[in-house]
């Protein structure tokens, strides 16, 4: 069994899983610290995604958990 296989295996379906629950989270994260350009807005009021932005967050989370699939079922040796 190749390790370095199936370790890709845990860790794209765990960050595939994480990215499908909590899109938000992950957008948040990495727009930490940049300016919006819009300043409108009440003092500590935090803006949402746009679902589109959300949405594609998701799509690459179920490409990774269907690749972590993939790797897992080539370290097993199904394939």
């Amino acid at each position: 069994m190749d390790y370095r296989t199936l370790a890709a295996a845990v860790l794209g379906i765990g960050l595939g899983v994480v990215l499908v629950a909590a899109p938000e989270a992950v957008v948040r994260a990495h727009t930490t610290g940049r300016v919006p350009g819009e300043r409108g807005g009440e003092y500590g009021t935090d803006g949402e995604p746009e679902g589109k932005i959300r949405r594609l967050v998701q799509v690459v989370g179920a490409a990774l958990i269907a690749a972590g699939g993939y790797f897992g079922v080539v370290a097993a040796g199904v394939l």
